[in-house]
């Protein structure tokens, strides 16, 4: 989601078209805004889209017949699955379901991490500030432990790798560096669009970063491809924090979901997307200087990896 609720002149005219035919994608956050969007555009190329949130079954349900229903989409295409980002243990219990599908149901290829929050006070289950846990440190378990499912597949007569479409936000440029201090992680934040909401965007692309090198380390960067996005700012449930006032002006001047949701699209189906990148309006952008310190990503990665539960050093373990 954008920072400045101002979106841009200069979008690109991008429409999605490359089909998705026999591509499986789970999208997080999904029964409304720009997840909705993403799920909607993706069901509408062909593609079997698991949606997946918190909010409960009657959501998603009331989602998946209206996405039905404007794509003309078969109800098969299209399934729910729970999952609350604000538990690591959630996200466990998310892998569990997910690998007692039918075999031939389990395979994934794409995985677009689109929920987040922009601040809430208090503590996550797990004693981290909610930015934190559901922007970054579960949606690195999620992808984590999805890694194993992923497989490319061929579209239009070429390969496409499977694709990780991760949500960041131009929020990140904002912010004053990674931040790998646990006391710190772990006390609460300030609330709605607090500096801890950029701080975690810039985990999320510093976790794109170092997810391609472990991925090109272990020779899979040709199966999975990995990319962080910049929606732009979109009148969504996103601004639900501000008054009733602000949330009017941002709903005049900002732009609809669908186009929201664009670069994700873009990024999970264009062929000529260039892995660890950082995309916005449907383009490769320009990240923060501050993910150009190596040694404090490789501290950020390691530590994120300890208080998930998984190996900072192989990846499909």
């Amino acid at each position: 989601m954008g920072f400045s609720p101002i979106s841009s002149s200069n979008s690109v005219e991008w429409v999605p078209h490359q089909r998705q035919d026999g591509r499986r994608y789970i999208v997080t956050g999904s029964n409304r805004g720009i997840g909705y969007e993403t799920a909607m555009g993706l069901a509408a190329l062909g593609a079997q889209v698991v949606m997946v949130g918190h909010e409960g079954s009657d959501a998603f349900n009331e989602a998946i017949e209206k996405i039905a229903m404007e794509t003309g989409s078969t109800r098969d295409q299209l399934s729910y699955m729970a999952l609350d980002l604000r538990s690591l243990d959630s996200v466990r219990a998310f892998i569990r379901a997910w690998s007692q599908r039918p075999t031939s149901e389990q395979t994934l290829h794409g995985l677009i991490n689109n929920a987040g929050i922009a601040g809430a006070p208090g503590l996550s289950p797990d004693g981290f500030e909610l930015c934190f846990q559901i922007n970054y440190l579960s949606m690195l378990l999620l992808t984590r432990l999805l890694l194993p499912f992923m497989q490319s597949s061929e579209v239009s007569g070429s390969v496409l790798p499977a694709r990780i479409v991760c949500v960041s936000s131009m929020a990140h440029l904002f912010t004053l560096g990674l931040p790998t201090d646990e006391y710190y992680l772990r006390s609460s934040g300030g609330g709605f669009f607090s500096l801890r909401y950029g701080e975690s965007k810039l985990c999320v692309i510093s976790f794109v970063r170092m997810l391609t090198a472990r991925l090109a380390e272990e020779g899979r960067a040709r199966d999975i491809e990995v990319v962080a996005v910049h929606p732009g700012s979109t009148a969504s449930a996103f601004w639900q924090g501000l008054p009733a006032w602000t949330q009017g002006i941002i709903a005049r001047v900002a732009q609809d979901p669908s186009r929201g949701a664009r670069t994700s699209l873009y990024c999970a189906t264009e062929s000529n997307i260039v892995s660890g990148s950082y995309y916005a309006e449907c383009a490769p952008a320009s990240a923060s200087f501050w993910l150009s310190n190596q040694s404090k990503a490789d501290l950020l990665w390691r530590k994120s990896c300890a208080w998930a539960g998984v190996s900072p050093s192989k990846l499909f373990k």
